[in-house]
């Protein structure tokens, strides 16, 4: 950094001027932190900046207080309104089939605020049966939860992921009522598909059918070692060869390669907060896509809680 004690090359000031006071390092420092710090802390609880920085480092910056959390209103206006402006970019991890990281989908005091929505109605969770039926399984041993999607928050999170679908939907389809699901240490969601073999008779009499044409999973909290999100039939590379950098170097330690007994298979995705992970299950005729096969890998300690939003297409 150039002095700011420099010598003047201009004409000397008059012999009565006062020479102005040098500014010393300590008083530059203070005055950028005075000026750069209400912006950092702002970055780091919308959660822009988590995805700059390494996970170990992320997950301590989102771990929220206790306090924090109990204090945060999900109706409060200045959430509302920074809900509308929010903004995220994507990284695009496959092409076929089509898989796609969101940062920063929501921002933290998003994600806690849908976790205090849902948080009263914490259930253990089940799966739901091509024939209808609800039943739980050994193999998924998390807490589920329904959101009111009449709610201006989940309303504004839902209008976001519509948004992205595009022409994928049609006005006159809906979203299935968001979820969350909340794991401890060593639960888990062994291999599933989120769509259903056969398509799904509506209830509402009109004998319409439906299915889960595409997938959104975002991490809303991330205290805890392991609960990664894994694909083991998607390529990161998808067919292109070896890369000069690892692929956890490529996607900043957000997404690694997966192995099972030894040898690599498909990705895992690690828990980070406000991130989604965005996938299609059905393709154009209707049929869905085995590739998309996924597993919640069991927690080892602490807590994570993810979303579950499901569009419905009629078929």
């Amino acid at each position: 950094m150039a002095s700011l004690n420099k010598k003047q090359d201009g004409p000397a000031l008059g012999a009565k001027a006062k020479r102005r006071p040098a500014v010393s390092s300590l008083e530059y420092v203070g005055l950028v932190a005075f000026f750069v710090l209400p912006f950092f802390l702002q970055a780091i609880w919308s959660g822009q900046i988590q995805q700059w920085i390494s996970p170990l480092l992320r997950t301590k910056i989102s771990a929220p207080s206790q306090n924090a959390t109990e204090d945060i209103d999900p109706s409060s206006p200045s959430l509302l309104e920074a809900c509308h402006t929010h903004t995220y970019n994507t990284e695009i991890v496959s092409l076929d089939p089509l898989l796609i990281y969101i940062n920063n989908f929501t921002s933290s005091a998003e994600a806690e605020a849908l976790i205090k929505l849902g948080a009263p109605e914490f259930v253990d969770s089940y799966i739901a049966r091509s024939n209808g039926a609800n039943q739980k399984v050994s193999g998924r041993t998390s807490q589920s939860a329904p959101l009111d999607d009449d709610h201006p928050l989940v309303a504004c999170i839902l209008a976001r992921a519509r948004r992205f679908l595009g022409s994928m939907l049609l006005p006159s389809e809906p979203f299935s009522l968001p979820q969350l699901v909340r794991y401890h240490a060593s639960q888990r969601y062994d291999l599933h598909t989120d769509f259903w073999p056969t398509h799904q008779l509506m209830k509402d009499g009109s004998g319409r059918r439906y299915n889960r044409p595409a997938s959104f999973f975002v991490f809303l909290r991330a205290n805890c070692t392991g609960g990664e999100t894994w694909f083991p039939n998607v390529d990161v590379l998808d067919g292109d060869g070896d890369r000069s950098e690892s692929v956890e170097g490529l996607f900043g330690g957000k997404i690694g390669k997966a192995t099972e007994r030894g040898k690599e298979k498909g990705v895992v995705f690690m828990p980070i907060v406000g991130n989604a992970l965005f996938w299609v299950n059905i393709d154009g005729k209707g049929k869905g896509d085995r590739r998309m096969l996924h597993s919640g890998l069991p927690v080892g300690e602490g807590e994570k809680i993810g979303m579950n939003l499901w569009p419905r297409k009629f078929y």
